[in-house]
């Protein structure tokens, strides 16, 4: 395979805390060049760029890794950083539990209705039990999509890194789709969540049978787990839906050759915590899935390699970053 490692232009600017890494007289002129923001070698005497990593590209049919992350078709996973181990560690994603959802109303569905169009309000608390009780046998897992339609990328969602991936310190895990779906099992159950102005019903034919109940259930999984109110849309939620019917037991779905990239976000607290430091710890459970940093750069938010040799996605739409002329520093 062709070296296409590009050595990095120096440049005082980096994906450090969101800001340049220095500060000095102003810079009197500037070139646009097509160029990553370099990420500071070593803050609080941790060094980034020493830090083993697998190659780029990690598979050879592509030239680059940014070819290959734009030829696939994504899935997200956001958690926090210790969470991320216990994945990579496992090799697998947990079914969780629809009453630990964020969404109040997710394992709290108050519009039963049988056939008759009676609600809930005429069911027996017998009844209403053993609808629950089924409703619980449902676990999901979510993720992330892009949304090309309002050209929102999976990994470009801020509010998501703030709720679910620890305020920017936790990780976003991406799938490759095709290989993680085509090796789900025939009863999970995975599409894109719609976001609607409101929730419907679902029906109950005979909702004194459990037998009815759990049928009529199966038969309206999109209806009763696939939608979700609009305020919900910014998630781009894909989700996988499994029946356990144990509840004791947790359930997983090993995730194969899906993962291909694992992102860390440039924020961090203090030059004492320096976030990439956490790469070893990654590296440990997967030497060859490329690492890459998330974050606000000299103009805008790129996505790039650790090893800050390519530019895999900026804001801009492209791949131009203003980047001063040599030995030039920038006042901030």
């Amino acid at each position: 395979m062709e070296d296409n490692t590009k050595q990095p232009l120096t440049a005082d600017a980096s994906l450090y805390n969101g800001q340049p890494t220095d500060t000095g007289s102003s810079c009197p002129s500037a070139r646009l060049t097509s160029c990553t923001p370099s990420i500071s070698k070593n803050k609080g005497g941790v060094s980034v760029e020493n830090v083993p990593i697998g190659s780029n590209a990690s598979n050879t049919k592509y030239s680059n890794m940014r070819e290959e992350f734009e030829s696939i078709s994504k899935l997200y996973h956001y958690t926090k950083f210790d969470t991320a181990i216990k994945i990579l560690e496992s090799h697998s994603l947990r079914f969780g539990s629809l009453c630990d959802m964020n969404d109040i109303h997710e394992n709290n569905k108050l519009s039963y209705v049988d056939l008759s169009g009676n609600s809930i309000q005429h069911l027996s608390s017998d009844i209403l039990e053993t609808i629950k009780n089924e409703m619980a046998k449902y676990r999901q897992i979510s993720l992330t999509i892009d949304d090309m339609e309002q050209n929102k990328l999976g990994f470009d969602l801020h509010q998501m890194w703030g709720l679910y991936a620890d305020k920017g310190k936790g990780v976003c895990l991406v799938f490759d789709k095709d290989t993680l779906c085509n090796n789900l099992d025939k009863d999970v159950q995975h599409i894109n969540v719609s976001y609607d102005k409101a929730v419907e019903s679902f029906h109950i034919a005979k909702p004194n049978d459990s037998q009815s109940i759990q049928h009529d259930m199966q038969e309206q999984i999109k209806k009763i787990f696939f939608h979700k109110r609009n305020e919900w849309e910014h998630e781009q939620e894909y989700r996988l839906i499994k029946r356990c019917s144990n509840l004791e037991k947790e359930e997983y779905v090993d995730y194969g050759e899906a993962l291909k990239y694992i992102i860390l976000n440039s924020v961090i607290e203090n030059t004492e915590s320096v976030k990439f430091k956490n790469v070893e710890k990654l590296n440990k459970y997967t030497q060859r899935v490329p690492i890459l940093v998330y974050g606000n750069g000299l103009l805008n938010y790129s996505l790039i390699d650790i090893n800050h040799t390519e530019i895999i996605w900026n804001s801009t739409k492209g791949y131009d970053i203003l980047i001063p002329e040599e030995n030039c520093k920038i006042d901030v």
